[in-house]
């Protein structure tokens, strides 16, 4: 009887930490899914930056591109922020992303919708002549980015 009570018990635990480790790839499968989706975004944002500061000759074609691309991608980083992939609280997991989105889960994903309405405004802008409403919307998507980041990004 002690015997198979040993056996279950190790049975339950292999079975524990197997679903342990399958939780933690799946984790990390999703930190990296949108820290690349994020890093893309960022690539397509730097030179419509550039060119909104002056940075950099404005490009009509260039900017309707990475507008049309960032607002391609605006909704795609989200869903890859699930519970266990934080940093800090009971999350534990070595990254930016702060374990209060997952007690504010309704705020975080309000300012992401945001982003998706301002960086689909900015494509929309992209595709006519008034350069000054372009710039003004690349900074409305940059104060998006920057109200998460504010809020939910550890340094």
């Amino acid at each position: 009887m002690k015997a198979m009570f040993k056996m279950c018990t190790l049975g339950a635990a292999a079975l524990l930490l197997s679903a342990n480790v399958q939780a933690t790839e799946e984790n990390d499968k999703a930190i990296e899914y949108r820290q690349d989706v994020l890093g893309v975004m960022a690539w397509q944002m730097g030179p419509l930056g550039a060119m909104a500061k002056g940075d950099v000759d404005y490009d009509a074609e260039e900017f309707q591109l990475r507008a049309n691309n960032l607002a391609a991608l605006a909704d795609m980083p989200w869903e890859g922020f699930v519970e266990g992939s934080f940093r800090g609280g009971d999350h534990s997991v070595d990254n930016d992303a702060l374990a209060k989105i997952s007690d504010n889960m309704d705020d975080f994903m309000s300012k992401s919708n945001d982003l998706v309405v301002e960086t689909t405004t900015l494509a929309e802008l992209s595709g006519g002549d008034d350069f000054s409403a372009m710039r003004r919307q690349v900074g409305k998507v940059g104060q998006s980015c920057k109200s998460c980041h504010d809020e939910y990004r550890g340094d």
